[in-house]
């Protein structure tokens, strides 16, 4: 269907992006799709429920794939020809609503008893639990260099030969080739668009005609071009999405994309500037998806290749720069360091990040890769990690990570021990009975409560997780992911059968800060200094420390605190640290593999602070928890050199599942080149004392109030959130107000 578009005098191919680009971040809204190339969405419906009705009694699997196939086929597309990436298909979510179907069938029968833990988990503050069939990467090399008629006739070839009777395997070859047609089929529907748009549209002929070339020719075989590579990768994470997963990362760009883009230039069919503006026109289609929300997808820049040898390249500084340019918080880059990292490199990401481009990681490699060895990988592939959603690394193209089927609170504990059991908000019973704390004749015996109120909860999350992936192919079978990993393909299995190489189930603790700063809170004060009884404490915070001021006080200003370098409370912190961390991987996975632990908080730190009361530490009820790794805002008073020093008594070799630590600044104190020598130091620090990631926000908290006053005059700041980054003003003023009191307190 014709868009509108002024006829001018010259074509439109290159040089366009900015005079586009509001247009592109508006363009999933209101999609004029082409009524002539498909059903209406309500018989689009009716074609599903006819497809399924006709496979009844089929596998899962094959029933999802013909569906798919149906709805790709039948669908109404849009070809937009100022998007050099076609992807909109009217598909009304209705395999969402077929993996919801077969959920709730699973919750009314094999994950009862789970799927009600997981509610207990949300409802009163211990954490969040869920069968995560997303953050996951697709084996995009492979997709690359085979094209999905290759992986089909891989699939082909394997049905073929398999022996009578496999049904299992066989379902799984047949939904394989399914999808990767119907793929396929799909592109060339674009590309059949394109072409009879480009006679109405003069101003964009060229470009039309080279958008239904390369829909011809990619995702069915390996991309020539920058522009046939981006198109490929979009359009299998548009359809991978569509199929049930999230694909929470893009892949390792400037190895990803480096053949096509060396091959554009050696022969001159590209330029250095065009293949920025492609960049940018990919990545703002990230952006139009999420517009500004915490599920933002991910791209990783730098690291090792297999042999340990530098990955960076000119490919490396091209995106930086077209990154740069674009200037907007989503999608999210990490930038992987090592000790063979160029200094240019890093003094480039640091003039990024000082300028305000916080959508950055830096993640560390000394850290993350022998992670990786200790859960099995070996040390080949652990050095082609990437991060999936925010920090959480996994082998490219032969691993579902599934890295947050859990997320605990970690100060839960600390409540269910002082209540022996029971939440305090709710009156609950949730844990075991430990006991009367007031009846505890040492801290040892309240550390001994928390441990097993902690244990609890995470025993019987395991087996709610359990129950769940155990499922897993019944509610959301995935052959299109699986066609793209070699594993899969080679074994007959899908991804939630256990068919990829490494197999984990992922585990984040948020609030470490708040659990060791209240049991440090109440060693000192019940049981070293005798200053107060547990029943005063108690008490205290049954009221929310209304008209207990000076105990408050006390708690929140002569007891020492996390991330300020002391001993006793940097080891009560390690030692909540490597007793979670443990008890995590003590467990096995239901597709043979390891629980892997993470310490981080992303947005969690709010959802589980809204149902915790008051704690030891002196935060009060429903507040936020403590960020990331680091300590609650306002409490790390003793510089950044302590604060480092603390965080590094952390073994974060035994959190493969990601880690990551949050530095404030103020913009005077990395001003000038001498500031530019001061981040770089200070991160090299940090690394050398094993910090597995880094973010920074490099903000006056003067600036956000003024934002918060006038929002048109800013509407361009942006701030790290969490694990993602957002503009200031378009946040909630609760969110608004945390962040002014965060960066009030920075270094």
């Amino acid at each position: 269907m014709a868009i509108g578009v002024d006829v001018l005098t010259q074509q439109r191919v290159w040089n366009t992006f900015e005079d586009d680009r509001d247009h592109l971040y508006e363009q999933y809204r209101d999609v004029p799709y082409d009524p002539d190339t498909g059903c209406s969405l309500e018989e689009l419906a009716g074609e599903v429920e006819r497809c399924l009705a006709e496979r009844a009694g089929q596998s899962h699997i094959l029933q999802k794939a013909a569906a798919f196939q149906c709805i790709l086929s039948r669908a109404q597309i849009c070809v937009d020809p100022r998007d050099w990436f076609p992807d909109k298909v009217n598909h009304g979510d209705l395999l969402r609503a077929l993996r919801q179907r077969w959920a709730q069938e699973a919750r009314e029968g094999a994950t009862k008893d789970g799927a009600a833990w997981f509610d207990t988990l949300d409802a009163l503050g211990l954490g969040r639990g869920a069968l995560d069939t997303g953050h996951i990467s697709p084996g995009w090399q492979r997709m690359f260099s085979r094209g999905l008629w290759g992986l089909a006739e891989g699939a082909r070839e394997a049905l073929a030969g398999l022996p009578a009777g496999d049904r299992e395997r066989s379902d799984f070859y047949q939904a394989v080739l399914m999808v990767c047609e119907a793929s396929i089929a799909l592109s060339r529907r674009f590309a059949a668009l394109a072409e009879g748009m480009s006679a109405q549209h003069p101003l964009y002929e060229q470009r039309l005609r080279m958008i239904a070339e390369t829909c011809r020719r990619v995702p069915a075989h390996a991309p020539r071009t920058l522009h046939e590579a981006l198109y490929y990768a979009w359009l299998m994470h548009e359809l991978i999405e569509f199929e049930g997963e999230a694909v929470r990362s893009l892949g390792r760009f400037d190895l990803m994309f480096l053949p096509t883009y060396r091959a554009d230039v050696g022969v001159g069919r590209l330029t250095r500037e065009q293949a920025k503006e492609l960049f940018k026109a990919y990545w703002i289609k990230s952006y139009a998806r999420t517009r500004g929300a915490d599920n933002g997808a991910h791209f990783c820049l730098g690291g090792q290749h297999r042999d340990g040898s530098d990955a960076t390249n000119e490919l490396t500084t091209l995106i930086l720069e077209a990154y740069e340019e674009l200037n907007a918080p989503d999608p999210k880059l990490s930038v992987r360091i090592f000790a063979g990292t160029p200094k240019r490199l890093y003094r480039r990401v640091m003039e990024m990040i000082r300028a305000g481009h916080n959508a950055m990681v830096l993640m560390n490699d000394e850290a993350a890769v022998p992670a990786l060895q200790k859960r099995g990988k070996t040390l080949h592939d652990a050095r082609c990690y990437l991060p999936i959603g925010c920090y959480e690394p996994a082998v490219d193209g032969k691993e579902a990570a599934c890295t947050t089927n859990l997320v605990v609170n970690l100060a839960k504990g600390v409540e269910l021990a002082l209540y022996d059991g029971v939440d305090p908000l709710s009156g609950v019973r949730v844990g075991p009975r430990t006991g009367d704390p007031r009846g505890f004749p040492r801290f040892e015996s309240f550390l001994a409560a928390y441990v097993a109120q902690m244990d609890h909860i995470l025993e019987r999350s395991a087996a709610a997780i359990g129950a769940h992936e155990r499922q897993w192919t019944e509610i959301n079978p995935s052959p299109l992911i699986a066609a793209s990993i070699e594993d899969c393909l080679q074994r007959g299995q899908d991804v939630g059968a256990g068919g990829c190489h490494y197999n984990a189930v992922g585990c984040v603790g948020a609030g470490l800060a708040n659990a060791a700063d209240s049991l440090l809170a109440i060693k000192r004060a019940v049981y070293d200094e005798a200053r107060f009884t547990m029943g005063e404490i108690l008490d205290a915070l049954r009221r929310d420390y209304v008209g207990y001021e000076a105990l408050r006080e006390y708690l929140v200003n002569r007891v020492p605190k996390w991330g300020n370098g002391d001993p006793e409370a940097d080891d009560l912190a390690k030692a909540v640290a490597d007793h979670y961390c443990a008890k995590i991987h003590s467990f096995t996975n239901e597709r043979g593999g390891p629980y892997q632990a993470a310490l981080y908080s992303f947005t969690f730190q709010w959802s589980l602070g809204r149902n915790t009361g008051a704690l030891p530490d002196g935060r009060r009820a429903r507040k936020p928890l403590a960020p990331g790794v680091g300590p609650m805002a306002g409490r790390d008073r003793a510089g950044i050199t302590a604060l480092l020093e603390s965080v590094g008594k952390i073994d974060f070799t035994e959190t493969p599942n990601g880690s990551v630590l949050d530095i404030r600044l103020h913009p005077t104190s990395v001003a000038g080149e001498g500031g530019l020598e001061v981040l770089t130091s200070l991160v090299r620090t940090a690394f050398d004392r094993g910090v597995f990631a880094v973010q920074f926000s490099i903000v006056d908290p003067t600036t956000l109030r003024a934002a918060q006053r006038d929002p048109e005059a800013y509407a361009a700041l942006q701030i790290r959130v969490a694990g993602y980054s957002a503009y200031f003003c378009r946040l909630s003023k609760d969110v608004q107000d945390h962040l002014i009191a965060q960066h009030t307190h920075q270094l």
